[in-house]
């Protein structure tokens, strides 16, 4: 059982787990998918990222969703990409960026909400955009506990909604 006092065992366990794999001919995508499975994650459901993940005072809208993919779900940039319609590179780029301004992973909080990732799809609309007017639109949630939910001003979410209802017409 991994414990908290040691994570530099723990990746080195890690590392030699993984390196041992690769000597066996798995490909990376193999690992992951068994990773997946015991952890009992199946990227063909509906991914969904828990609104409590958006609490944070450190990260924007798409940094905090691909570091909660990437660290808490085990995806890669390639299934990624193909969820959100993104650049991989831009999406690698974005978890540098989270991984430098939140060093820790997002704790495993259940949350009353979430945001399926299949939203970002459509590229008309910015991500706080598509996320504001899912909430809004499936949620009925006012802009002020859309605001409280996601850490943002008020003004903000307002601001956002209305540009995500004029770009929708």
């Amino acid at each position: 059982m991994p414990t908290k006092k040691k994570p530099a065992a723990n990746e080195k366990r890690l590392a030699d787990t993984l390196s041992y794999l690769q000597k066996r001919g798995l490909k990376p995508e193999d690992i992951v998918e068994l990773v997946h499975k015991s952890l009992n994650v199946h990227p063909k459901e509906e991914v969904k990222v828990p609104l409590s993940a958006f609490n944070n005072e450190h990260l924007g809208s798409l940094e905090t969703i691909v570091k909660y993919l990437r660290e808490n779900l085990l995806l890669t940039y390639q299934q990624i990409a193909e969820l959100t319609n993104r650049n991989k590179i831009a999406l690698a780029v974005s978890y540098r960026n989270a991984r430098i301004k939140m060093k820790d992973k997002f704790p495993d909080q259940v949350s009353p909400y979430s945001i399926p990732v299949s939203i970002l799809k459509d590229r008309k609309l910015s991500v706080l955009e598509n996320i504001a007017w899912y909430l809004k639109n499936t949620f009925g949630l006012t802009y002020h506990k859309i605001a409280v939910l996601m850490n943002r001003d008020d003004r903000t979410i307002w601001t956002v909604y209305q540009r995500a209802q004029k770009k929708k017409k």
